[in-house]
């Protein structure tokens, strides 16, 4: 996953500071002194210094989606909190200020990482935040991470969801939920077997509609579905103007055209 921040970030660098393929380079090395003798060329160095769990940006609960055509449910997926230090290297004090500084505007023009500079692999995942902290939020030394090296840096922060590959693949949609009742005076066992049915109108007049079974009433909500209760055998009245029939079959749910 990292890796892949990584080409994003390039990406987004080259395209929106802009950085020429042919005039810039990009770095993801740590700039220590040994590093930054070999530059022979304008450098924008990403140094990642930190990882951890973001707590601001946490998500609980379960989510469900579709995976290469099937239908999952997982637990909201962690975020992580990417810290970079974003210096630029060249021989003239004057490059470097011009440099950092486009970095910088790209900086906070965006809250987001533009998906189109993100490798496919990531584009399942939520968008990608990425910030400048505040004053007064964790700093890096950038003086200790630079050996003691005179340098401005920027701070960068990304936050990203990470796939950790666990879920549970789900079941079909629920059609009726069944449920039985029985008179406790008696021994006779259960008297009647009443449903929660599911229902689908293609009609668009009947939205908002009363909908009626012996043992339950609903409407019509605006996507054209209800649920009711009702027993096998149940006749079903959608009260429009000519009022339609429908009969609750054994098992699942029932579509009126």
């Amino acid at each position: 996953m990292l890796n892949l921040i990584d080409a994003g970030l390039e990406a987004f660098l080259r395209s929106t500071v802009p950085l020429g393929a042919e005039d810039v380079d990009v770095s993801f090395e740590p700039p220590d002194r040994d590093w930054s003798a070999k530059l022979n060329r304008p450098t924008v160095n990403l140094f990642l210094w930190d990882i951890r769990k973001s707590t601001e940006r946490a998500r609980g609960g379960m989510e469900e989606l579709e995976q290469d055509g099937r239908l999952i449910r997982r637990l909201a997926l962690p975020r992580v909190e990417l810290r970079y230090l974003v210096t630029a290297w060249t021989s003239d004090h004057g490059d470097e200020r011009a440099l950092l500084s486009g970095v910088m505007r790209a900086i906070l023009g965006h809250h987001e990482l533009p998906k189109a500079y993100l490798p496919e692999p990531l584009h399942a995942l939520p968008l990608v935040a990425m910030f400048m902290p505040r004053t007064g939020e964790d700093q890096v030394d950038v003086f200790k991470a630079l050996e003691g090296q005179l340098k401005p840096g920027i701070n960068l922060v990304v936050v990203s969801a990470v796939d950790t590959g666990v879920f549970t693949e789900a079941g079909p949609p629920a059609e009726a939920f069944e449920f039985k009742m029985s008179d406790r005076n008696t021994d006779a066992g259960p008297i009647s077997t009443v449903r929660r049915v599911a229902g689908e109108i293609l009609d668009p007049a009947a939205v908002g509609v009363l909908v009626t079974s012996p043992v339950g009433s609903t409407t019509v909500n605006p996507a054209g579905r209800f649920l009711i209760n009702a027993r096998s055998g149940d006749e079903l009245v959608v009260h429009l103007p000519s009022p339609i029939t429908t009969v609750v079959p054994p098992e699942g749910g029932v579509r009126i055209t």
